[in-house]
């Protein structure tokens, strides 16, 4: 393994310890209930009802589509409709956006970006052409991952979508189920859940990480 391999693995792993740090900190010296005056968004909705749900989920599906970190989604949907109910309607918005994009990006850019940069597309596919599954769950289960340009660049390969969709679900449900409980615990005034959010983004970035280090064993046993 050569220096250069070695370093970027330290620096690496640095950032994602530093990034945990960050979190816990900010969620302690900054609580969500803090952050914005999301509360009333949550009161809004829910008193709409079942219409509120309706335009919770078409306006998720819409900002998600273009960008919108579907932390955020959850985050809203735990405020307004509580844990499961939240986490099942941010999840259904954040599969459907991230539909939306994969859709879009087939349909009117993949066949003129195949034409402009086929070397791009080439290395592209021959990165997907194995373990999809587990790549797309490692990546979705990061804090920053670039959610956008991932479904884009999804939609210019033959990627088989069921699977895509499958593997962004369970990698996307950790990650929301944390902004979920935060919504949630800031509804009900409820410390516990603010304190079980923080601990699960932290499991969940560490779950990202061991998936990753596994799958290079198994890719370096090969």
């Amino acid at each position: 393994m050569s220096f250069a391999s070695r370093l970027t693995k330290r620096h690496t792993a640095l950032i994602l310890v530093v990034l945990l740090l960050s979190i816990i900190l900010l969620t302690l010296l900054f609580p969500p209930s803090q952050w914005i005056p999301a509360k009333q968004w949550g009161h809004m909705l829910e008193s709409a009802g079942a219409v509120g749900a309706v335009v919770f989920v078409a306006v998720s599906v819409v900002a998600t589509s273009v960008g919108l970190p579907r932390q955020l989604v959850a985050f809203i949907g735990g405020l307004a409709y509580g844990v499961m109910p939240g986490l099942l309607l941010a999840l259904v918005s954040a599969l459907a956006g991230c539909y939306l994009t994969v859709s879009i990006s087939t349909a009117f850019f993949s066949e003129r970006i195949r034409q402009r940069f086929p070397a791009f597309i080439s290395r592209l596919e021959l990165m997907l052409e194995n373990d999809v599954f587990i790549k797309v769950l490692i990546l979705r289960l990061q804090p920053l991952g670039t959610n956008l340009m991932t479904n884009v660049c999804i939609g210019f390969t033959q990627v088989p979508r069921w699977k895509f969709l499958l593997a962004s679900a369970i990698g996307y449900v950790p990650q929301m189920l944390v902004f979920v409980l935060l919504g949630a615990g800031i509804r009900l005034g409820s410390d516990f859940q603010l304190t079980l959010s923080v601990v699960l983004m932290v499991v969940s970035v560490l779950l990202g990480i061991v998936l990753f280090q596994l799958h290079k064993l198994r890719l370096a046993r090969k």
